[in-house]
């Protein structure tokens, strides 16, 4: 029970625990399931009078009426906080009891991948699949440590311990598209997709308000998510050495949480688990991809400029030399917009304006180009049977050769990937006042905001070799 670390007295067992006050067991509210917990005025090892303040089934509390709450700081007991009924009332002195805990049970996940094919041609075909994929979740959040939960009744603040109880996460996905070749020769073909994908049991983090014997942060199985959308691709077959590809996907990703810590600052604020659907942080609406590829050829195929020798042979100038072209386009990812500047060391919060991940940022563009040339490698006897084969790739590749700026990252305030607009703000205004060197303050802080993930990578070269064998 996330909710206590003891052995709790349900409705149920009211009539069968010793000790309890006259008429206790018989004021429960009809509507009260009977495996829900009791929650009573005060600690009953004290040998005080204590009476019931409420209930509580799973994440669900109600009131001593059987009316439905969504706080439980309305039943807290005298202490200023929520005390459940226990079996073993003289356990109330010791942090937990063996009781509270049970043996984790094993998950058993079936992940079929089902994929269909539907020819209605010999040029066209409609396709489907259906998958689930199951994650089990990280050691470093789901490992039990006995110490978090034995001393959990000291600590200060709201704590924030494992959750040895976590479930796999899944997806499930589905697909349907369709395909047609387009010419005679076979050599163009477009391929229509749409798709759609559920996320479940996504973590998060949430807070354990009203948890005995304190309230506590945690990671549980309680986000979910959908991706869904279209895709459009053209396919053009190697021909008089070219190839191209082209690609353009429409997305809609929607979900509680983007990761396992997006939720970190409602859980702190008090607020309840809101679970509302908003844009997630890789939620791209639009992507192109366009793709060309060329290559010279040999021999018999080459298709490129020739020097005649003194010999009288040609020479293939650019013989098994190939380039490709790969560029993406795509829209911006959300972000949430806030109403004042927050300094770089976080010592306050805003406010959001619009709603979380209204905001987007801005398009981007990248391409890379790519220059190679094959080197067929042969050893071993000319006609023998274990002669061998080997294939050397040299390249030479340029990625973002246009040094396109792209915008990754941005400050909450502005928009902006370099100001987050804190030095015009009035709270450095009152900063500037106390600082050594008004002016030192100004320029360091103006690098430090200087943050390189806020930007794609510059051009780069690169120059490498493959060995296939």
């Amino acid at each position: 029970d996330y909710y206590a670390l003891h052995d709790l007295a349900r409705v149920s067992d009211l009539a069968s625990i010793q000790g309890l006050p006259t008429n206790f067991a018989s004021n429960i509210p009809a509507n009260i399931p009977q495996d829900a917990a009791v929650y009573v005025s005060s600690d009953p090892s004290q040998g005080k009078t204590y009476t019931i303040k409420g209930f509580r089934e799973g994440n669900n509390w109600f009131d001593a009426q059987g009316n439905g709450i969504s706080d439980p700081s309305t039943i807290v007991s005298q202490d200023g906080r929520p005390i459940p009924l226990f079996k073993d009332i003289s356990n109330y002195n010791q942090n937990i009891s063996s009781g509270g805990f049970t043996n984790y049970v094993a998950a058993v996940n079936a992940m079929p991948r089902i994929a269909l094919s539907f020819p209605i041609s010999d040029v066209a075909n409609f396709f489907a699949h259906y998958d689930i994929l199951v994650q089990r979740p990280g050691n470093t959040i789901n490992r039990l440590n006995p110490f978090d939960f034995y001393f959990l009744g000291s600590q200060s603040g709201l704590p924030f311990i494992n959750n040895p109880n976590l479930k796999p996460t899944q997806t499930i996905d589905y697909e349907l598209g369709f395909s047609q070749i387009l010419n005679e020769r076979k050599s163009a073909s477009i391929t229509l997709t749409s798709f759609y994908r559920e996320m479940r049991n996504m973590i998060q983090t949430r807070a354990v308000i009203g948890a005995y014997p304190r309230s506590y942060y945690m990671y549980d199985n309680f986000d979910f998510g959908t991706v869904k959308g279209i895709s459009a691709a053209f396919d053009y077959r190697r021909s008089g050495g070219s190839s191209f590809k082209a690609n353009y996907t429409l997305q809609f990703a929607e979900g509680s949480g983007s990761n396992s810590g997006s939720g970190a600052n409602l859980a702190s604020s008090g607020q309840p688990n809101l679970r509302v659907l908003n844009p997630l942080d890789y939620d791209q609406r639009h992507r192109i991809v366009l793709i060309y590829d060329f290559r010279f050829g040999s021999d018999k195929d080459y298709k490129g400029p020739q020097l005649k020798r003194k010999s009288g042979k040609t020479l293939n100038v650019f013989e098994n030399i190939g380039f490709n072209i790969a560029t993406t386009i795509g829209s911006g990812t959300p972000y949430t917009r806030w109403a004042t500047p927050v300094a770089l060391n976080g010592g306050s919060r805003s406010n959001i304006v619009g709603s979380l991940n209204g905001s987007r940022l801005p398009w981007n563009v990248r391409t890379d180009v790519r220059i190679d040339k094959n080197i067929a490698l042969t050893w071993g006897k000319k006609d023998a049977e274990n002669r061998k084969h080997a294939n050397l790739n040299i390249y030479f590749q340029i990625l973002n050769i246009l040094n396109n700026r792209n915008v990754l990252g941005v400050y909450n305030f502005t928009g902006n990937p370099d100001d987050d607009g804190y030095l015009q703000s009035a709270q450095a205004g009152a900063a500037l006042l106390n600082a050594n060197s008004p002016q030192s303050f100004k320029d360091l802080y103006a690098i430090s905001m200087l943050n390189p993930s806020n930007f794609s990578r510059p051009r780069q070269f690169r120059i490498g070799v493959l060995l296939e064998f």
